[in-house]
């Protein structure tokens, strides 16, 4: 990464200091003085190598270490990203799929509970009707019941009053002839 921008700093630093000499014009006594010092050319041309190497040798390292390190980093967290953005879309997939299988389970389970409901309402209708008719059937049973037996009860009264009468009348009224005329008669009935 740093690679390019060094020959560029040391070719931007030479013409700096290529055109210094130049710059240093200097007005003495109304004449431009124009001198050349070649000594103090050479003495900043040594310094400025001896500065651009240790600059190359320590701290062109280290800036490029850092910017490299810095690089990594970014580069890792944007990986990081990226994983954590597809874990995150997988994990958005995995709970919309779970979501879809709970309501298509919760939708079943309403259809089961309304078929559910739908029979238990027919066998409780059907389980009504029966005990209806029962109890129809066993209200009539006991009807018929009660009035044979209001029947058998008044046919007992009607013997009962009849035969009184009978008695009453037969010692009131009768005599052998008349009796045995009557049970003729009563055995005739019968038979």
């Amino acid at each position: 990464m740093l690679g390019p921008a060094i020959p560029r700093a040391l070719t931007g630093g030479v013409a700096v200091l290529l055109a210094m000499p130049s710059a240093l014009v200097a007005q003495e006594g109304g004449a431009a003085i124009m001198s050349l010092n070649i000594g103090l050319v050479i003495w900043t041309w040594v310094l400025f190598l001896l500065t651009l190497g240790i600059l190359a040798w320590k701290v062109f390292p280290f800036i490029a270490g850092g910017l490299e390190e810095r690089q990594r980093k970014i580069q890792e967290s944007i990986d990081e990203a990226r994983r954590s953005r597809d874990e995150a879309r997988s994990l958005l997939d995995d709970q919309n799929r779970t979501l879809e299988t709970a309501r298509r389970e919760a939708q079943e389970l309403i259809e089961k509970g309304r078929a559910t409901a739908e029979s238990l309402k027919k066998d409780i209708l059907a389980e009504a009707k029966e005990q209806q008719t029962a109890m129809l059937a066993d209200a009539r049973r006991e009807m018929e019941m009660e009035r044979d037996q209001l029947r058998e009860d008044l046919r007992r009264e009607t013997v009962e009053i009849a035969l009184s009468a009978t008695e009453r009348l037969i010692r009131a009224r009768l005599d052998a002839d008349d009796n045995r005329r009557l049970v003729e008669e009563y055995v005739s009935e019968l038979g």
